[in-house]
This record gives C-alpha cells, sequence and structure tokens, in this order.
C-alpha cells in the first residue's frame, strides 16, 4: 500500500530534514517510494515531463503528472472519480476502494467508498504533508508532524499511541499501521495476528517502511531492509545479494525494493505475476505495489505496470502528460 513520506508545506518545523537530503551520488532524495520530491516544490507542481507521485490501491491506480491527478482501474466506487474542483495535486494515496489526494496548498481530500468513515476528514484536521490510505483505514501527517487515523478502527489499526510525538512517514497497511519518529524509531499498532506489529529490537534509524497485509518491512539509514510478520509466501525472504535498497513498498504478499543502482527487484507471492519485474527496462526511479500489481517508473518517466490487470490497473494511459 501506498507509503506517505511527510514533507513540508507552507507552515509548521521541517521534519526530520536531514533524512531526505540526497547522500552520496545519489541522485534522488532517500527514501523513495511511490514520490519523489524535485529541488523545490514549484518543480514538482509544475513538472510535466515526469510523473511526481504514484499510487497503487487492490484494483486501481493513481497518478499526479504536471500537477493533475489521473486514476484508472477499478472505479464502482468512484476511486477513479477524481473531483473537477480538486485542482493541482501535490501527492495521491490509494486503498481498497478509496483514494486520498493532497492539494496544492495541503489540503486533504478523499473518495470512494466510505463505508467505515475512511473519506470522512476529522474536524480537526488542518494542512497535511502526507497521507496513506489503508485497506478501510486513513492516515495523515500534518504540518507539525502529528499522526491522525480515521476509519475501521478493528484492531486498533487507527489507535495512535500517545507518545508516539512527530512522526516523518506512515504506512497504512491491510490492518495495521506503522509510522517513522523523527528520531527514526518504527512503531506499528493494528492487527498482529502474524507479528507485523513485533517491530525487531535491534531496528535501527529507520527511514521508511511499507506495510502488506500480515508483513511489515523497514528500511534502516545504511540501506539494508528488514521484514517481519507473515513470510508465508517468501515476502520477507529479502535476497542476501540485493546490495544497498533506497525504496521499498508492500503489496498484499509481496515486497518490492528500489536498490541504488537503480535495480528494482520483487519477491513475495507471484500468482498474478507482480514480482515478474520486466527485464532490461532500468534503472528505475520509484516503486508502489498494490494488492497484486507492481508499478515502478523508470528514469525516463516511464510508467510499468505488472501484475493482476483485471480492472485495467495496470493499463497506463497513454496521455499521462496531458490527462485533460
Amino acid at each position: 500500500m501506498t507509503v506517505a513520506l511527510g514533507r513540508p508545506c507552507t507552515e509548521g518545523p521541517m521534519l526530520a530534514e536531514e533524512l531526505l537530503k540526497p547522500t552520496g551520488s545519489e541522485a534522488f532524495p532517500f527514501p523513495l517510494v511511490g514520490l519523489w520530491p524535485a529541488k523545490s516544490e514549484p518543480e514538482v507542481v509544475a513538472s510535466s515531463a515526469k510523473p511526481v507521485a504514484l499510487a497503487a490501491g487492490v484494483q486501481h491506480t493513481c497518478v499526479v503528472s504536471g500537477g493533475a491527478l489521473l486514476c484508472f482501474g477499478g472505479n464502482d466506487r468512484g476511486q477513479c472519480s477524481v473531483p473537477a474542483s480538486l485542482g493541482t495535486v501535490r501527492s495521491v494515496a490509494a486503498g481498497f476502494q478509496h483514494t486520498c489526494a493532497i492539494t496544492a496548498d495541503c489540503h486533504l481530500v478523499c473518495f470512494g467508498l466510505n463505508s467505515s468513515g475512511q473519506c470522512q476528514l476529522p474536524a480537526h484536521l488542518g494542512k497535511v504533508v502526507a497521507v496513506s490510505a489503508g485497506f478501510q483505514h486513513t492516515c495523515a501527517i500534518d504540518t507539525y508532524g502529528v499522526l491522525t487515523c480515521f476509519g475501521s478502527p478493528r484492531n486498533g489499526r487507527c489507535e495512535i499511541p500517545r507518545d508516539l510525538g512527530p512522526v516523518l512517514a506512515v504506512c497504512a497497511g491491510i490492518g495495521h499501521t506503522c509510522a517513522v519518529t523523527t528520531a527514526g524509531n518504527l512503531v506499528c499498532f493494528g492487527n498482529n495476528e502474524a507479528g507485523q506489529c513485533d517491530v525487531p529490537p535491534d531496528l535501527w534509524h529507520v527511514k521508511a517502511v511499507a506495510a502488506g497485509q500480515s508483513h511489515t518491512c523497514a528500511l534502516q539509514a545504511d540501506g539494508v531492509l528488514r521484514c517481519f510478520g507473515s513470510n508465508k509466501d517468501g515476502q520477507c525472504d529479502v535476497p542476501k545479494d540485493v546490495g544497498r535498497i533506497i525504496g521499498v513498498s508492500a503489496g498484499i504478499a509481496h515486497t518490492c525494493a528500489l536498490t541504488a543502482a537503480g535495480e528494482l527487484v520483487c519477491f513475495g507471492n507471484n500468482t498474478a505475476g507482480q514480482c515478474n519485474v520486466p527485464k532490461d527496462q532500468g534503472p528505475f526511479i520509484a516503486v508502489v505495489c498494490g494488492y497484486q500489481h507492481t508499478c515502478a517508473v523508470r528514469a525516463t518517466g516511464e510508467i510499468l505496470s505488472f501484475g493482476a490487470n483485471a480492472s485495467g490497473q495496470c493499463d497506463v494511459p497513454v496521455n499521462l502528460d496531458d490527462p485533460g
């Protein structure tokens, strides 16, 4: 599901500024999971050459290109029916049958299935810098790093620990939620029947997190990827020779990792071909995993989608740069 990274907007403190800076010879800010900022916010909004945000849900996919949001795939609950009044969009999150977008002025707009209140914004929620959509819940980070979750309260997926403090990133999985604090600590809550919320005690300086149905993957500052929880389909078996990882995303039972060299490696459940990375298409600069499909962005800006496509969630529109 979509990983949300906190980014300063028009107010509030810089959230873990050092964690968002490129290091060494890397060409893109770290970490990279579905969205990547340009040198400044105006460049992100104005860019039409490459998508600036990407999200994959259960049977739909959304992309922000040139500041416009375009969604395709399953739309039986209106999750692809982008409001005409939405305007310029900064980032997007795709859940089960709902979509949430952050507008240019940092306001959150959600549409689609709202049976559990996953699209019903809390009255106290002001401007936000990041959003993540789970199965039936949504989590957002405001400009001060405060995390708010709403929607289905089942299994405690929206019960944020009182002592959590400001957060840098959040990922809403199927039934659990994980957040990375500005200190680099990982905190998970919600469904824990497979140990997906049992954060390893030796996990340190986390920069990114991905939550699936019953597993969680955390990316450390040293580029080491640690996964825990259910490993029934090998979704936690990180290849030993994969090298330094700079991005991670998780589907229901598969995981995809992006290496510093731009290589995309996917492992776990592959019943729909969601782990069959197209050959000779790299380097890649971003990846997002849906329920049983994967979408990756090449360095050229081209989006490649593979895996389950019964609803057209992998049929990337040819008019991506001109969705209107």
